[in-house]
């Protein structure tokens, strides 16, 4: 999951716009400035690297690198629409929420046992699957839960 963040947030980078005056390199004409490139040095070594103590062979490779990030970026803007962009926006920035909240597996354990018990007051006919086995949809469903439930708690809904 944290490879596709990394990679979701490097498309969202580099898809917006930048003031830098410089540019690093264009893909069918689309500039990739130096502002842009240094983010991604950021991410890519850690703050270790910039655009200018870059070696050209290694300019090269990033630009060769950023390229599908800013040919996606552009196709999707013309191929996708409005009600398309907010929905993988949403999806992303939900993503990006649940992965800085921590589930514990006795957190996740106890959620399971209640699902266990209530499936069983119920007269489930259904196999229950061993806690391993679901730990981590039963984490990230936790997880998700408490991103919307931050959300919920100030909400200020109305029914007309």
């Amino acid at each position: 999951m944290k490879k596709l963040l990394t990679t979701a947030g490097l498309v969202i980078a580099l898809s917006t716009a930048s003031f830098a005056a410089q540019n690093a390199g264009n893909v069918n004409g689309m500039n990739i400035t130096v502002d842009e490139a240094n983010q991604a040095l950021k991410v890519l070594t850690k703050g270790k690297m910039t655009w200018d103590k870059l070696p050209k062979e290694g300019r090269n490779q990033l630009i060769h690198m950023m390229a599908p990030s800013k040919l996606v970026a552009s196709a999707s803007k013309k191929e996708l629409s409005a009600k398309e962009q907010e929905a993988a926006l949403s999806g992303f920035w939900m993503q990006k929420k649940m992965s800085k909240i921590t589930i514990s597996d006795k957190e996740a354990k106890t959620t399971y046992d209640k699902m266990v018990k209530a499936a069983k007051a119920a007269n489930s006919k259904e196999k229950i699957p061993a806690f391993e086995k679901v730990k981590n949809n039963i984490k990230m469903q936790m997880a998700q839960e408490k991103v919307v439930n931050g959300l919920m708690k100030n909400a200020k809904i109305t029914v007309n």
